[in-house]
Protein backbone atom coordinates (compact mmCIF):
# COMPACT_ATOMS: atom_id res chain seq x y z
CA UNK A 1 0.00 0.00 0.00
CA UNK A 2 2.86 2.43 0.45
CA UNK A 3 4.00 4.22 -2.21
CA UNK A 4 6.74 6.16 -0.56
CA UNK A 5 7.92 5.99 2.61
CA UNK A 6 8.11 9.75 3.34
CA UNK A 7 6.54 12.62 0.96
CA UNK A 8 8.94 15.21 -0.06
CA UNK A 9 7.34 18.42 -0.56
CA UNK A 10 3.77 19.69 -1.07
CA UNK A 11 3.72 23.01 -2.01
CA UNK A 12 6.59 26.16 -2.50
CA UNK A 13 6.25 28.38 0.37
CA UNK A 14 4.62 25.53 2.80
CA UNK A 15 6.25 22.25 2.41
CA UNK A 16 7.00 21.47 5.96
CA UNK A 17 3.73 22.96 7.50
CA UNK A 18 2.20 20.43 4.94
CA UNK A 19 4.50 17.38 5.34
CA UNK A 20 3.24 17.49 8.51
CA UNK A 21 -0.15 17.72 8.34
CA UNK A 22 -1.40 16.20 4.70
CA UNK A 23 1.76 14.13 4.69
CA UNK A 24 1.00 10.69 3.31
CA UNK A 25 3.43 9.74 5.55
CA UNK A 26 0.96 11.22 8.40
CA UNK A 27 -2.04 8.86 8.82
CA UNK A 28 -1.76 6.83 5.38
CA UNK A 29 -0.90 3.17 5.10
CA UNK A 30 -1.07 3.89 1.28
CA UNK A 31 2.03 5.98 1.94
CA UNK A 32 3.70 3.10 2.56
CA UNK A 33 2.57 1.61 -0.71
CA UNK A 34 6.08 0.23 -2.11
CA UNK A 35 5.89 -1.53 -5.51
CA UNK A 36 3.27 -4.03 -6.45
CA UNK A 37 4.40 -7.73 -4.08
CA UNK A 38 7.32 -8.83 -4.87
CA UNK A 39 6.35 -12.21 -4.05
CA UNK A 40 3.01 -14.25 -4.71
CA UNK A 41 2.72 -15.04 -1.47
CA UNK A 42 -0.38 -14.45 0.56
CA UNK A 43 -0.57 -12.97 4.07
CA UNK A 44 -1.16 -14.45 6.71
CA UNK A 45 -3.93 -13.50 8.70
CA UNK A 46 -6.32 -15.38 10.53
CA UNK A 47 -9.35 -15.84 9.54
CA UNK A 48 -11.07 -13.81 11.96
CA UNK A 49 -9.47 -10.77 11.60
CA UNK A 50 -9.99 -10.55 7.78
CA UNK A 51 -13.56 -11.72 8.00
CA UNK A 52 -13.63 -8.19 10.30
CA UNK A 53 -11.66 -5.89 8.54
CA UNK A 54 -13.21 -7.03 4.91
CA UNK A 55 -16.63 -6.11 6.67
CA UNK A 56 -15.95 -3.13 7.98
CA UNK A 57 -14.72 -1.75 4.30
CA UNK A 58 -17.53 -3.64 2.60
CA UNK A 59 -19.87 -1.46 5.17
CA UNK A 60 -17.48 1.78 4.70
CA UNK A 61 -17.65 1.24 0.43
CA UNK A 62 -21.63 0.41 0.78
CA UNK A 63 -21.88 4.09 1.09
CA UNK A 64 -21.93 6.81 -1.80
CA UNK A 65 -21.80 9.81 0.37
CA UNK A 66 -20.17 9.43 4.83
CA UNK A 67 -18.71 12.15 6.57
CA UNK A 68 -16.97 11.60 9.86
CA UNK A 69 -14.64 13.79 12.62
CA UNK A 70 -10.98 12.39 13.21
CA UNK A 71 -8.88 13.65 16.77
CA UNK A 72 -5.16 13.15 15.40
CA UNK A 73 -1.64 13.09 16.95
CA UNK A 74 1.53 12.17 15.41
CA UNK A 75 4.97 12.37 16.38
CA UNK A 76 7.75 14.79 14.94
CA UNK A 77 11.44 14.21 15.36
CA UNK A 78 13.31 17.42 15.88
CA UNK A 79 17.48 17.32 15.50
CA UNK A 80 17.88 16.60 19.15
CA UNK A 81 16.62 13.28 18.66
CA UNK A 82 13.66 13.88 20.99
CA UNK A 83 10.21 13.35 19.08
CA UNK A 84 7.54 16.11 19.83
CA UNK A 85 3.35 15.46 19.32
CA UNK A 86 1.37 17.53 17.67
CA UNK A 87 -2.40 17.30 17.29
CA UNK A 88 -5.31 18.38 14.40
CA UNK A 89 -9.13 17.60 14.13
CA UNK A 90 -10.22 16.91 10.88
CA UNK A 91 -13.49 16.70 8.96
CA UNK A 92 -13.76 14.56 6.71
CA UNK A 93 -16.69 14.20 4.15
CA UNK A 94 -16.76 11.73 0.98
CA UNK A 95 -19.20 11.67 -1.91
CA UNK A 96 -18.27 8.65 -4.67
CA UNK A 97 -17.36 8.24 -7.14
CA UNK A 98 -15.62 12.01 -7.43
CA UNK A 99 -15.69 14.60 -4.35
CA UNK A 100 -13.57 14.90 -1.44
CA UNK A 101 -13.65 17.33 0.92
CA UNK A 102 -11.46 17.64 4.19
CA UNK A 103 -11.17 20.46 6.98
CA UNK A 104 -8.68 20.76 9.74
CA UNK A 105 -7.49 22.74 12.54
CA UNK A 106 -3.79 22.27 13.90
CA UNK A 107 -1.40 22.90 16.16
CA UNK A 108 0.20 24.13 12.97
CA UNK A 109 -2.39 25.65 11.04
CA UNK A 110 -5.36 26.02 9.73
CA UNK A 111 -5.92 23.47 6.07
CA UNK A 112 -8.70 22.76 3.96
CA UNK A 113 -8.57 20.46 1.04
CA UNK A 114 -10.98 20.00 -2.21
CA UNK A 115 -11.54 17.45 -4.76
CA UNK A 116 -14.28 18.16 -7.36
CA UNK A 117 -13.74 15.22 -9.46
CA UNK A 118 -11.50 17.58 -12.32
CA UNK A 119 -9.31 19.78 -9.45
CA UNK A 120 -7.72 19.33 -6.19
CA UNK A 121 -7.36 22.42 -4.89
CA UNK A 122 -5.13 22.86 -0.99
CA UNK A 123 -5.05 25.97 1.19
CA UNK A 124 -3.10 26.92 4.33
CA UNK A 125 -5.27 28.95 6.00
CA UNK A 126 -2.68 30.18 8.18
CA UNK A 127 -0.26 31.09 5.83
CA UNK A 128 -2.76 32.40 2.92
CA UNK A 129 -1.89 30.73 0.08
CA UNK A 130 -3.32 27.60 -1.80
CA UNK A 131 -2.60 25.51 -5.12
CA UNK A 132 -4.84 24.58 -7.73
CA UNK A 133 -3.87 21.16 -9.85
CA UNK A 134 -6.04 19.36 -12.37
CA UNK A 135 -6.41 15.61 -11.57
CA UNK A 136 -7.97 12.62 -12.78
CA UNK A 137 -11.85 12.21 -12.38
CA UNK A 138 -12.75 9.99 -9.54
CA UNK A 139 -11.34 9.77 -5.88
CA UNK A 140 -8.87 6.38 -6.85
CA UNK A 141 -6.87 7.81 -9.46
CA UNK A 142 -6.80 11.31 -8.13
CA UNK A 143 -5.45 9.98 -4.83
CA UNK A 144 -3.32 7.90 -6.90
CA UNK A 145 -2.24 10.78 -8.57
CA UNK A 146 -1.15 13.17 -6.20
CA UNK A 147 0.81 10.54 -4.44
CA UNK A 148 2.70 9.46 -6.97
CA UNK A 149 3.36 13.14 -8.52
CA UNK A 150 3.43 15.19 -5.29
CA UNK A 151 4.12 12.60 -2.58
CA UNK A 152 1.14 13.51 -0.60
CA UNK A 153 -2.56 12.72 0.29
CA UNK A 154 -5.51 13.61 2.10
CA UNK A 155 -5.08 12.11 6.07
CA UNK A 156 -6.95 8.72 6.58
CA UNK A 157 -7.07 8.33 2.65
CA UNK A 158 -7.56 4.43 2.64
CA UNK A 159 -10.86 4.87 3.78
CA UNK A 160 -11.73 7.28 1.34
CA UNK A 161 -10.44 4.53 -1.84
CA UNK A 162 -13.41 2.79 -2.98
CA UNK A 163 -12.14 -0.62 -1.52
CA UNK A 164 -11.03 0.47 1.60
CA UNK A 165 -10.31 -3.87 2.36
CA UNK A 166 -8.08 -3.90 -0.25
CA UNK A 167 -6.34 -0.86 -0.16
CA UNK A 168 -5.63 -1.66 3.69
CA UNK A 169 -4.32 -5.37 3.10
CA UNK A 170 -2.43 -4.60 0.04
CA UNK A 171 1.03 -4.79 1.44
CA UNK A 172 0.38 -6.67 4.78
CA UNK A 173 2.04 -9.58 5.76
CA UNK A 174 0.58 -11.46 8.77
CA UNK A 175 -2.31 -9.71 10.50
CA UNK A 176 -3.97 -10.81 14.33
CA UNK A 177 -6.73 -10.27 16.45
CA UNK A 178 -5.71 -8.85 19.81
CA UNK A 179 -9.30 -8.78 21.43
CA UNK A 180 -12.55 -6.65 22.24
CA UNK A 181 -11.63 -3.14 23.80
CA UNK A 182 -13.35 -0.02 24.16
CA UNK A 183 -12.96 3.33 22.01
CA UNK A 184 -14.42 6.29 24.33
CA UNK A 185 -17.10 3.65 25.25
CA UNK A 186 -17.79 2.00 21.77
CA UNK A 187 -16.71 -1.59 22.41
CA UNK A 188 -14.39 -2.80 18.94
CA UNK A 189 -12.82 -5.74 17.62
CA UNK A 190 -9.13 -4.77 18.16
CA UNK A 191 -6.71 -5.84 15.23
CA UNK A 192 -2.91 -5.52 14.39
CA UNK A 193 -0.85 -5.75 11.50
CA UNK A 194 2.70 -5.66 10.13
CA UNK A 195 4.12 -4.61 7.04
CA UNK A 196 7.73 -4.21 5.19
CA UNK A 197 8.04 -0.74 6.87
CA UNK A 198 5.34 -0.11 9.42
CA UNK A 199 2.75 -2.04 11.98
CA UNK A 200 -0.84 -0.81 12.41
CA UNK A 201 -3.90 -1.44 14.26
CA UNK A 202 -7.15 -0.21 14.11
CA UNK A 203 -9.87 -0.71 15.94
CA UNK A 204 -13.65 -1.71 14.57
CA UNK A 205 -16.51 -0.92 16.10
CA UNK A 206 -18.76 -4.41 17.29
CA UNK A 207 -22.01 -4.07 16.12
CA UNK A 208 -24.18 -3.29 12.85
CA UNK A 209 -22.11 -0.26 11.98
CA UNK A 210 -18.67 -1.71 12.01
CA UNK A 211 -16.78 1.62 10.92
CA UNK A 212 -13.37 2.47 11.93
CA UNK A 213 -13.10 3.98 15.35
CA UNK A 214 -9.39 4.33 16.28
CA UNK A 215 -6.28 3.68 14.18
CA UNK A 216 -2.55 3.74 14.77
CA UNK A 217 0.70 3.59 12.42
CA UNK A 218 3.63 3.17 13.95
CA UNK A 219 7.00 3.83 11.37
CA UNK A 220 9.16 1.22 12.82
CA UNK A 221 11.98 1.94 10.29
CA UNK A 222 12.35 5.70 11.18
CA UNK A 223 14.37 6.93 13.63
CA UNK A 224 12.62 6.52 16.90
CA UNK A 225 10.10 4.78 15.44
CA UNK A 226 7.21 7.46 15.35
CA UNK A 227 3.61 7.35 15.59
CA UNK A 228 0.63 8.46 14.21
CA UNK A 229 -2.27 7.70 16.27
CA UNK A 230 -6.04 9.10 15.06
CA UNK A 231 -9.68 8.27 16.95
CA UNK A 232 -12.68 8.64 14.66
CA UNK A 233 -16.04 10.04 15.41
CA UNK A 234 -19.31 11.33 14.47
CA UNK A 235 -19.36 8.49 11.20
CA UNK A 236 -22.45 9.27 9.52
CA UNK A 237 -23.46 7.03 6.34
CA UNK A 238 -26.65 8.51 5.35
CA UNK A 239 -25.17 12.00 5.13
CA UNK A 240 -27.03 14.19 2.58
CA UNK A 241 -23.49 15.99 1.94
CA UNK A 242 -24.63 19.27 -0.67
CA UNK A 243 -22.66 19.72 -4.18
CA UNK A 244 -21.23 23.42 -2.84
CA UNK A 245 -19.31 21.86 0.21
CA UNK A 246 -16.76 19.87 -2.98
CA UNK A 247 -16.60 23.06 -4.86
CA UNK A 248 -14.03 25.99 -3.59
CA UNK A 249 -15.94 28.91 -3.69
CA UNK A 250 -13.47 31.36 -5.04
CA UNK A 251 -14.79 34.10 -2.69
CA UNK A 252 -12.53 32.10 -0.09
CA UNK A 253 -9.74 32.72 -1.90
CA UNK A 254 -9.73 36.27 -1.68
CA UNK A 255 -6.49 37.80 -0.07
CA UNK A 256 -4.52 34.49 -0.52
CA UNK A 257 -1.52 34.33 -2.82
CA UNK A 258 -2.09 31.41 -5.39
CA UNK A 259 1.23 29.48 -5.76
CA UNK A 260 2.53 26.46 -7.61
CA UNK A 261 3.33 22.41 -6.74
CA UNK A 262 6.27 21.38 -6.83
CA UNK A 263 6.67 17.60 -8.04
CA UNK A 264 8.52 15.04 -6.34
CA UNK A 265 11.20 15.00 -9.22
CA UNK A 266 11.69 18.92 -8.83
CA UNK A 267 12.16 18.96 -5.38
CA UNK A 268 14.33 16.44 -5.36
CA UNK A 269 16.44 18.28 -7.96
CA UNK A 270 16.45 20.82 -5.64
CA UNK A 271 18.17 19.13 -3.38
CA UNK A 272 20.80 17.41 -4.88
CA UNK A 273 21.17 20.97 -6.00
CA UNK A 274 20.62 19.85 -9.84
CA UNK A 275 17.69 21.61 -10.02
CA UNK A 276 17.03 25.20 -11.90
CA UNK A 277 17.04 28.03 -9.53
CA UNK A 278 14.11 30.41 -10.06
Amino acid sequence: MLRKQKPLIILTVICTVFLLCLSASHGSISADKTLPAETEEKPVIDFRTDKLLRAMGDYLKSSEQFSFHAEINFDDLISSGQKIQYAFASDIAVHRPDRVYVERLTDLGGKRFWYDGKNMTLMDVTLGVYATEPVPADIDAAMDYLMIKYGFSPPLVDFIYSDPYRTLIENVEYGFYVGLHRIRGIRCHHLAFVQKDIDWQIWIEDGKQMVPRKFVITYKTLPESPQYSAVLSEWDLDAGLPDALFDIDLTSTEGFEKIEFMTITETASEETGTGQQE
